[in-house]
């Protein structure tokens, strides 16, 4: 209900106002500015009168500095109340302002007390020195009101941080995400804790927005790298965890980028824990979500996986082409397409993508070549040691190969895999051997020497990969 306007104004109805106007803090032993207390005159006008217009009294920081200079001797009924509110003056005598008409005991004695605390004076001599010199009083006044905001922002000061120690950790969590590749799953963990830890620290310490920003920025990252490696070690439920509080993340900071690669992890999650369904609907939300460019080539890919763990071809071919379209648009987003590393999709993982999707609605073909495919992608470039997708490409295809009964085939194309370390044995890599090892496993292969090697071989990869670790909830 709007206020009558004789009503009382409570203090602190005027302090909520008048300090939404304020400046960010400033150095300690700093004065108000001009524009600030003009600022003030003006929140107090719309408080005081709140059912009018006053847009013509409204002042500038010109305007106060006539003011001191005494080129203002005596301004309206409602600058002058105005000025008395927020300076906790009784009169307008102690302001230092007379009416040349009038005598200060006439004038207008609209009066409100001041807070308690805040940045108005609250020395009360200062209210009320001598006037003697017309506005040295008036000054006074301002000299006591600065002092006290200069108070406000030496304790706000100390909520504030370095911004060095806030870009490190960026560094830091970038780093990560581009040497993913080059990393155990476990080696991630290490170095994505502490960051991540850190971050949070850090994010307790600080009220400026733009820190706040990029601690949120850090930790979204941070957790999203954590969500990925565990993954990579078959840790679901933290996966999960980490997933959901990435997007939480995204959504503090309006990240659609963030987002988008939370929702994908939250749908590969769900398809490897044996929830297609729901897999499909974060798939489905990280594409529509996903910026043009490297974000929507995976958010799309994901999609066809998650369609696949459903039967649906006809999805996972529709997917699969919106995804190479997808790859000729530039995009510009901060995660996929600037960063990258883990944050990106290279072309390789996008075909090994395809070859899965493929395989898991059993179309053999398309699944062959689009494993040979990301498997000449990587003999024409230098592939980290040890990659994954390289490793994962190659199970697709022994796959393939083994479903059209060329055993001999698929052990050459699985001999280098053998020899990877077991810390370097992520459980996308060894859901796909324990595969094969249950297709070579069938009665119909025991007579086959390369079956039974294969047989053999794949039962000890998958039963010597190394112990995960454990993670903290997220």
């Amino acid at each position: 209900m709007p206020r009558h306007p004789d009503t009382p104004i409570t203090p602190n109805t005027l302090l909520s106002a008048a300090r939404e106007r304020l400046p960010s803090p400033r150095r300690p032993g700093q004065r108000t500015s001009r524009s600030e207390l003009a600022d003030g005159v003006n929140a107090a006008l719309d408080q005081l009168y709140p059912h009018r217009n006053l847009t013509a009294h409204y002042v500038d920081a010109r305007w106060i500095g006539k003011l001191e200079r005494g080129e203002h001797r005596w301004p309206s009924n409602e600058r002058r109340a105005a000025l008395r509110y927020i300076l906790d003056a009784a009169t307008d005598a102690h302001l230092g302002l007379y009416s040349p008409r009038r005598t200060a005991g006439t004038s207008s004695q609209l009066h409100m007390s001041r807070p308690a605390t805040g940045w108005w004076p609250t020395n009360a001599a200062a209210a009320t020195a001598p006037t003697t010199g017309g506005y040295v009083g008036f000054e006074q006044v301002l000299v006591s009101a600065a002092h006290e905001c200069s108070r406000h922002a030496s304790e706000l000061g100390r909520w504030t941080l370095p911004n060095g120690e806030i870009d490190q950790l960026g560094d830091d969590v970038r780093s990560v995400a581009r040497r993913f590749a080059t990393l155990t799953a476990a080696d991630v963990v290490d170095e994505t804790l502490r960051i991540r830890n850190e971050a949070a620290h850090l994010a307790q310490q600080t009220q400026r927005p733009a820190q706040l920003n990029d601690l949120y920025l850090t930790l979204a990252q941070a957790v999203s790298l954590l969500a990925s490696a565990s993954i990579d070690l078959g840790l679901w439920r933290p996966a999960q965890q980490y997933a959901r509080a990435a997007d939480e993340y995204g959504i503090l900071i309006g990240h659609a980028g963030v987002r988008a690669y939370a929702l994908g992890l939250l749908a590969t999650e769900a398809y490897w824990t044996g929830r297609p369904a729901e897999a499909v609907k974060y798939a489905t939300g990280a594409a529509e979500l996903a910026p043009t460019g490297i974000a929507r080539v995976r958010a799309l890919s994901i999609l066809a996986r998650a369609w696949s763990h459903r039967g649906s071809a006809e999805e996972v071919r529709y997917a699969l082409d919106a995804a190479d379209d997808a790859r000729s648009d530039e995009g510009n987003d901060e995660l996929h397409d600037l960063i990258g590393g883990e944050f990106g999709y290279a072309a390789p993982q996008q075909m090994r993508s395809a070859s899965t999707a493929w395989l898991e609605v059993g179309r053999t073909h398309e699944a062959a070549v689009a494993a040979r495919r990301a498997l000449n992608a990587f003999s024409e470039s230098t592939a980290e040691p040890w990659s994954t997708v390289e490793a994962e490409a190659s199970v697709d295809l022994a796959t393939c190969q083994l479903l059209a009964e060329d055993a001999d085939a698929a052990l050459d194309t699985l001999t280098a895999l053998w020899s990877m370390p077991p810390g370097w044995r992520r459980a996308g890599l060894l859901g796909r051997v324990q595969r094969v090892h249950d297709i070579v496993s069938a009665a119909q292969w025991r007579p086959v020497l390369a079956a039974r090697e294969i047989a053999d071989e794949a039962f000890a990869f998958t039963t010597t990969a190394a112990t995960p670790p454990e993670l903290p909830s997220a």
